[in-house]
């Protein structure tokens, strides 16, 4: 027996009509692991945005073919993912483009009447963003062993492992609010790894304190400080020193959120630490971001704005262009004030 315990109940796994274990459709579908996944650690159902399903292809073949198709017992485990999901309301169906991922994810899209959206497998950003366009609903993705831990950590997620005997994996991702909540469960026949089922809940983004500073275009006294507070009852920057405050709209905060978390600053600071970045007449910045579980991290560095971390650290560049816009406006009250 597959069993998943968490604060707020249980998900369990019995014999099935196909030999092995079936979550008993999970219960009443999707909702039992939307449940599970975002609103044990949430205040309530309502705040689940976006559950993203996901999980590895079933059993391949054995076949001297490159591309080899799924087993027997791997077409049972695809038409076995299908019946579980299929009450969902699943609104898009990713795979990459190997033959035992399309395999496992089309009975799923024949039974939701959807055409299995193909994205391949070196393109994890690409599929992220597909995702993250939904903003709401039920979407699945099917990859492989090591594509499915990457989009689990490109969503904001922490990091997973799967063995190379196991095909039972289902991960629950809930995206709300730029809180990440993940799950994984087991499903079907075969549960081979000693693992224990897995549930973890991201640190949450509270506060952001900044200060840009330098660059040949800061005069004396132009140094701009402020603090980003993320409190949902009512988001706000603030600048005392300039006597500056701004209200955050709701996208605004999930943005900062996720430019913000945890993982993308240990990210980052790995990127600022490359000796191969030389820069002159660049701005200081010095990042705080405090998180609810009473975690902080800091960042101090120089940068002539945030378009170099595109690609090596895109959530910094979009804070530095995020403080860039932010430090104007602040000026732009100050000097007004006078």
């Amino acid at each position: 027996m597959a069993r998943y315990s968490g604060s707020g109940g249980t998900v369990a796994s019995q014999a099935g009509p196909t030999g092995g274990t079936v979550s008993t459709k999970l219960r009443i579908g999707l909702c039992t692991i939307a449940a599970v996944a975002g609103c044990v650690f949430g205040p309530a159902l309502g705040d689940c945005a976006l559950i993203v399903i996901l999980t590895r292809h079933a059993e391949r073949a054995q076949s001297a073919d490159k591309d080899p198709p799924l087993s027997a017992e791997g077409k049972r485990r695809a038409q076995l993912l299908a019946s579980m999901l299929g009450t969902a309301s699943v609104s898009a169906v990713y795979a990459t483009e190997f033959r035992r991922t399309q395999e496992t994810a089309q009975p799923l899209a024949d039974l939701m009447h959807l055409v299995v959206q193909r994205i391949d497998a070196d393109q994890t950003s690409v599929l992220v963003d597909a995702i993250r366009k939904h903003q709401d609903g039920v979407v699945v993705a099917v990859g492989d062993r090591n594509t499915v831990p990457n989009i689990i950590a490109t969503l904001g997620g922490p990091p997973v492992q799967i063995g190379e005997a196991e095909f039972d994996n289902l991960f629950v991702v809930s995206i709300a609010g730029g809180e990440v909540n993940v799950v994984r469960l087991r499903y079907g026949a075969g549960v081979t790894s000693t693992q224990a089922p897995m549930s973890t809940r991201r640190s949450r983004v509270m506060k952001i304190s900044f200060v840009r500073s330098g660059g040949l275009a800061a005069m004396p006294g132009l140094s701009v400080e402020g603090v980003v507070d993320l409190d949902d009852r009512g988001a706000k920057v603030t600048s005392a020193s300039s006597k500056y405050q701004r209200e955050l709209p709701t996208a605004e905060v999930e943005q900062l959120r996720l430019a913000a978390d945890p993982a993308r600053m240990s990210q980052a600071r790995a990127v600022l630490a490359s000796p191969s970045r030389k820069l002159h007449d660049a701005y200081q910045y010095d990042i705080t971001v405090a998180t609810n579980d009473g975690k902080s991290q800091k960042l101090t560095f120089n940068a002539a704005g945030g378009d170099e971390f595109d690609q090596a650290a895109p959530g910094l560049g979009r804070m530095v262009r995020w403080i860039d816009t932010e430090a104007q406006r602040i000026k732009e009250h100050r000097f007004g004030n006078r």
